[in-house]
Formats: structure tokens, C-alpha cells, sequence
């Protein structure tokens, strides 16, 4: 996964007049953020959470944009899974340079309408420049990009959200910025807003689980109808402390990415957490009801989904699932034509 090639222009044409030195160092510190993801980091900047300077505004733009896009996409990839519904208006909340909406348009082609709201307004005027990206394409028919009528919006999450109903709703990376005793509160002013679907998206750390963990109690009491990853409302079987439920999304790093983090390979797995509720029951896919269309006997009326990388040996693949509320270890055989056909192209994350 990368930016796409509209968007990945207009990031470099912003950090060709970046000192080399200070964008390596900033670099760094977003990047130790997000790998503590404690709250012990917090002397570490984070990106929605008023960038003190150019430097790191440019840090999250080379190293972090890329690496939360992949994982906003696959996000909302399994979650359009469980809910196909066409989505025409969105909502970011803690947009930063509109990371997030960028990637609802890979995934969302209709998305037609969007309001983001950033704190950060030197991060809204790079969001608006970047959103003018297609524009400076040549030959290339341009990237699907945010509609020129996207609504830019100064504002902090714990302040009052605009009134207004959107279709989808996301909070990427945002949450763990805000002050825990208004954090339920911010969930509740997004849930009110979601026309259709709601999706919050934290590190793949313990601190940014926690976080994802209390979403799904709260609006599971109120509720609210899960839509992914979990494959049905039970308790959460890694709620114990003991683990944490989060996935990866491959990044493909550019060479200007791989000189600022010392990196020598051509890529990186960024780790999220994430879940997402569906307002209406209507629109749910066979996954959520109990049956994938493409399962095999084996796993027929026991939705799953895969919550860590599958092991391949000889002959035989073991799959750790997220199945009736608890963790469970299956081995799939060459034998089992059909599932081990499916393997080919299932993966970490996937439902099974």
C-alpha cells in the first residue's frame, strides 16, 4: 500500500524546502510516539494534537501520513465487508492533512461530501493543498481525491461537533489525544453524527486497544450493531490485559521514507487497532449474520476473523481465530480443498 500518485507528488513538492537535519529528528519523535503509545509519551507530539512546527508537520507528512492511510484503508476495506452500503458524505474528526478522507475515497468511490475538523490550522492549510493534488497531474487521470467542496474546519473534538448527520464517520489516530475523562463523550457526539457507519482507528499498541476496547463497550451498551473486526458482540476474548487485538497494513516506503528512518527495506507493517459499528441492522453481509457466502462446510455458521499472521508449513497452515467470543487455534490442511484455496488469498485481519 502506498499514497496515491497525485497525493505522493504534492507531499514531496511540501517537504522540498524541509531541512534535511530537523525533519530527520522530528522524524524520530513522531515515530517513538506511535511506537510507546503510552501516555507516558505524551512530551512526544503526536499529529493531531497541535503540531508545534513546521519540522513535524512535515515529519507526519513523510512518515506517518503513509503508514495511517494504509491502515484507514484496510479498515474501512473489512468494514465495507459487513456493510456494502454506498457512502456519499463523511465526516473526519482530528482529519490532520485529511489523511483519513483520502482513504475513504479508495474505498468509498461515491463519497461526494466531507467535513473535517483539525485543531491544527497550518495542518488545514497543507490539507487544502494536498486536496488540490489532481489538479498538478499531467498525463495521469488524477487520484480520487477530497471534493473541492470539502469543508475544512478549526476545531477541537471535546468542542461541540456540527450539527448534521454523514454517512460515514471517522476517528483516525485522534482519540488517544484527547483527555480520557472526555473521551466517551467525543464517542457519543460521533455516534449521534453517523448516518451509516462509524470507524475509530488507534496504534496497534496496548494503550491504543484500551482505547478501541472501551468504544466497543460503550456503544455496544447503547446499541449499536458491530460491524467489524469482531465477528459478533460477545465479550471481547483479549479484554484481559494479557494481549491486545490489533492488525497490519504493509506500507511501501519511498526512498525519501527509508532515509529518514535509517531503513533499509522497502517497507514497513504499520499496526493498528480499530473497530466499527453500523447503524442499521439492514444492511449487514452474510459475515455478520453467521455465514460467509465463500466458506466451506468447515467454518460454515461460525464467522471468524483472523487476528494473527497465519503459519505456513508444509502442507498445513495455522490460523489463530476470533470465533464465539474466544481465541482459537484451527489447522487447515491440503485436504480441505476448498479452504486451503481460500488461504491463497486471505490474510491477517481477514474474516475466515
Amino acid at each position: 500500500m502506498q499514497l496515491p500518485a497525485a497525493l505522493r507528488k504534492a507531499v514531496e513538492r511540501e517537504l522540498a524546502t524541509a531541512n534535511p537535519a530537523r525533519l530527520r529528528a522530528a522524524s524520530a519523535r513522531l515515530s517513538e510516539f506511535y511506537r510507546s503509545g503510552s501516555e507516558g509519551a505524551r512530551a512526544v507530539p503526536a499529529p493531531t494534537h497541535a503540531l508545534g512546527s513546521d519540522e513535524l508537520r512535515a515529519a507526519y507528512l513523510a512518515v506517518r501520513m503513509p503508514a495511517t492511510f494504509a491502515a484507514v484503508v484496510a479498515a474501512l476495506t473489512w468494514t465495507r465487508e459487513a456493510c456494502p452500503d454506498e457512502i456519499h458524505s463523511a465526516l473526519d474528526l482530528g482529519s490532520g492533512p485529511g489523511t483519513a478522507l483520502w482513504a475513504a475515497l479508495q474505498v468509498f468511490p461515491m463519497l461526494r461530501a466531507a467535513t473535517a475538523i483539525e485543531r491544527d490550522l497550518r495542518m488545514i492549510e497543507i490539507a487544502r493543498r494536498l486536496a488540490c493534488a489532481p489538479a498538478a497531474g499531467s498525463a495521469m487521470l488524477p487520484d480520487p481525491a477530497p471534493a473541492a467542496g470539502t469543508q475544512w474546519l478549526q476545531g477541537d473534538l471535546t468542542a461541540a461537533l456540527p450539527q448534521g448527520s454523514w454517512d460515514l464517520v471517522v476517528c483516525a489516530y485522534a482519540l488517544n489525544e484527547v483527555d480520557p475523562a472526555q473521551r466517551a463523550e467525543v464517542i457519543s457526539r460521533a455516534w449521534a453524527r453517523t448516518g451509516k457507519l462509524l470507524v475509530v482507528v488507534e496504534p496497534g499498541t496496548m494503550a491504543g486497544f484500551a482505547n478501541v476496547l472501551d468504544v466497543r463497550t460503550r456503544l455496544l451498551a447503547s446499541g449499536a450493531i458491530l460491524a467489524a473486526p469482531c465477528p459478533n458482540a460477545l465479550g471481547c476474548p483479549m479484554s484481559g490485559g494479557g494481549d491486545w487485538c490489533h492488525f497490519a497494513a504493509r506500507v511501501e516506503r519511498t526512498a525519501d521514507h527509508r532515509r529518514l528512518k535509517d531503513a533499509t527495506l522497502g517497507h514497513e507493517d504499520e499496526k493498528f487497532s480499530y473497530v466499527a459499528f453500523m447503524r442499521s441492522a439492514d444492511a449487514r453481509s452474510a459475515f455478520t449474520h453467521g455465514a460467509s457466502p465463500d466458506d466451506g462446510e468447515s467454518n460454515c455458521g461460525h464467522p471468524a476473523r483472523i487476528v494473527r499472521h497465519p503459519r505456513i508449513f508444509s502442507g498445513y497452515t495455522q490460523l489463530t481465530l476470533c470465533r464465539d467470543g474466544e481465541i482459537a487455534n484451527t489447522t487447515v490442511t491440503r485436504s480441505k480443498k476448498e479452504d486451503w484455496r481460500r488461504l491463497k488469498r486471505l490474510g491477517w485481519g481477514d474474516r475466515w
